[in-house]
């Protein structure tokens, strides 16, 4: 295996480039395996990638996911900014499924449930998307809680929003009520759910 070029990375870090694989190590790291551009023993590199950096990537994970729910996606990219290979990242979304650590239908539910007495479907679905989930699988789920009865009526959501704005739904002119309709459709609410709660 040849190591191709060293460069800094971050701060404490430096990318390295090699055979068709591309990784970071701590600066510290490059004394301790004697690493420089040209041939590596494959006895260090073996140790490098099967053992210092899946551990690595697994304990950065555990820091990402302390005390909040994340998606795979989110945990992927994250470790992707941190230069894992994509071999050891999807060993590590593997273990942290197993473990229940992570779970992209129970976050989808968590977030549509939490977010649909607030946000119409389309802001809802905007929003996990860039949470780096399965969007047909967050459509499913949507319309499963919405046939469950789960989540918050549309129109009855509209309604709240426009009482707070002060609309009056028995005196409003055609002006007013052209500008109330745009303003929800501009936060994603169906022409239907709108024409509906106007009434």
């Amino acid at each position: 295996m040849e190591i191709k070029n060293i460069t800094d990375f971050k701060s404490n870090k430096v990318k390295i480039e090699a055979d068709g694989v591309t990784f970071a190590l701590y600066k510290s790291d490059l004394k301790k395996y004697d690493i420089k551009t040209g041939e590596i023993e494959d006895d260090v590199y073996n140790e490098i990638i099967k053992e210092t950096l899946p551990k690595r990537a697994l304990d950065r994970s555990l820091k990402i996911i302390t005390g909040r729910d994340m998606t795979e996606g989110m945990i992927k990219d994250k470790l992707k900014e941190d230069l894992y290979p994509e071999d050891i990242i999807d060993s590590v979304i593997e273990k942290l499924k197993s473990e229940r650590l992570i779970n992209d239908e129970r976050f989808i539910r968590g977030f549509i449930e939490g977010k649909s007495s607030k946000k119409s479907k389309r802001d809802i679905m905007a929003a996990l998307a860039l949470k780096r989930v399965n969007m047909n699988q967050a459509e499913r789920i949507y319309d499963e809680l919405s046939s469950e009865g789960s989540l918050s009526d549309e129109k009855e959501l509209i309604i709240k929003l426009l009482e707070k704005r002060h609309y009056d739904f028995e005196n409003a002119d055609f002006d007013e009520k052209q500008k109330q309709i745009r303003y929800l459709m501009g936060k994603g609410f169906s022409f239907d759910s709108i024409h509906s709660a106007l009434k």
